[in-house]
């Protein structure tokens, strides 16, 4: 169905740095070193194994989400697997490998922390329907659920739906920073079959629920 988000992302790519002090590191290697005698060191006590739980809160906060790998959405009835993309060759968000799977674009932010969150979905498939075909069924108030690697889940509220052309710039989606947030993008309006693509977005944008950093494996109560 074409690219989802035709807008050019930014992202610098990850070559190896050069490193021009290896040689002189290396030269310094071979250098006779002379021995030096130091006075001796009192042994420092050995630290506290006691764990902080408080400093266990902090660092949960703090530490980044862990991957999206499942994305729940009971009002349209989704329950799909999340796989990770980057750019395609011509620059843009890549697109799932599969009609049934939706696509996390793991450059950006992860569900959950702060910035914007993104996942993409086809609207159909060679053979019909696809995962986000009933995305524009959704309303404001909607829940969203990200279920993540390690089995904690980020809780989501839709707060508005949005409907762009395709071309339509990009960045605004793409911030690392801001309140954490989640967008679902599909393909909307009608098919240009010269430009092998629909001409619209469907754009759901939805806010972290307040509970969401509680809920970690284990905390179901009972």
């Amino acid at each position: 169905m074409g690219g989802l988000l035709a807008a050019t992302i930014g992202i610098a790519g990850a070559g190896r740095w050069p490193v021009p002090w290896a040689a002189a590191l290396d030269a310094a290697a071979r250098q006779p070193t002379a021995v030096v005698r130091s006075a001796p060191v009192a042994a420092s006590p050995a630290p506290n194994a006691t764990p902080n739980p408080d400093l266990a809160r902090a660092q949960a906060i703090v530490a980044p989400a862990a991957a999206p790998v499942r994305l729940l959405v009971p009002a349209i009835r989704v329950d799909a697997p999340v796989e990770p993309v980057g750019l395609d060759a011509q620059g843009r968000m890549a697109t799932p490998s599969r009609a049934s799977n939706v696509a996390w674009y793991r450059p950006g932010t992860s569900p959950g922390d702060v910035g914007d969150a993104v996942l993409a979905g086809h609207l159909d498939w060679t053979n019909g329907p696809a995962v986000f075909w009933s995305l524009g069924r959704m309303r404001k108030g909607d829940e969203i659920t990200v279920v993540r690697v390690d089995g904690s889940r980020a809780r989501f509220v839709t707060d508005s739906t949005a409907t762009v052309s395709y071309d339509a710039p990009t960045e605004a989606l793409f911030t690392r920073n801001g309140p954490p947030s989640l967008t679902l993008i599909t393909c909307a309006g009608a098919w240009d079959r010269q430009r092998g693509t629909y001409l619209k977005r469907l754009v759901v944008h939805a806010s972290l629920a307040p509970t969401a950093s509680a809920d970690r494996p284990g905390d179901e109560g009972g």
